[in-house]
């Protein structure tokens, strides 16, 4: 059975009751909410589905929090995940796999279900290896996303960008393009330390990069 709006509308209303014992979950709509140099006025906003590929859970998570984050500074109101992967799951939507996108009608089914008003969904793959450098091992890691937008007024996607990569140890302009978008600042990832914190990097940076301009844009 698809969730009503009527019944998403409470559940947004339960989830904000929770937000200040629950500071992840405080994504819900107001017009008057300010978030970075932006405010929330463009409505509601999903990020959800993202399929993956490796990756530590903790990675995942990472980068579903950051797409939620782009969407807050392109000046939406971000639908929290639980909700978002809650919807399609009950929706009975494909489950979300590599190189196997959405259909357009799904698409429009699940954001006229959430009164969303766009639709950012897409797939993450991660290379994570250990490098020799000078005296010692390094460990990087290299995200590689296909990022999606898709807009219900016009039925369409209307941004995509494909093999955007992001790297952990990225030293050029890339890290700086990325955080302009970001919510939250990047992970520091130590230098040989463990994998995660490389993985969680590269992929902010990854996905920055990739909705960098339609975010501005917006």
């Amino acid at each position: 059975m698809k969730l009503t709006k009527q019944l998403v509308r409470a559940l947004y209303a339960s989830l904000a009751v929770t937000a200040v014992a629950a500071p992840i979950l405080a994504f819900t709509y107001s017009p008057d909410k300010t978030d970075g140099d932006k405010t929330t006025t463009r409505g509601m906003a999903v990020s959800y589905p993202w399929a993956f590929k490796n990756g530590t859970a903790t990675a995942r998570t990472t980068a579903l929090r950051t797409s939620e984050g782009i969407l807050r500074k392109a000046g939406y109101a971000s639908i929290p995940g639980d909700l978002a992967k809650a919807t399609w799951i009950t929706d009975k939507m494909p489950k979300p796999r590599m190189r196997t996108m959405p259909s357009l009608q799904d698409l429009r089914s699940y954001a006229e279900g959430l009164d969303a008003t766009v639709v950012l969904y897409g797939s993450i793959s991660w290379h994570t290896r250990s490098i020799w450098v000078n005296a010692g091992p390094k460990t990087i890691s290299t995200a590689t996303v296909d990022v999606y937008v898709y807009d219900l007024a016009t039925r369409s996607v209307i941004y995509k960008n494909l093999g955007v990569e992001g790297r952990s140890d990225e030293r050029s302009n890339g890290y700086k393009i990325a955080a302009a978008v970001l919510f939250t600042p990047l992970v520091t990832a130590v230098s040989g330390g463990p994998a995660t914190p490389q993985e969680e990097r590269a992929v902010q940076i990854a996905l920055g990069l990739a909705y960098h301009d339609w975010a501005i844009k917006e």
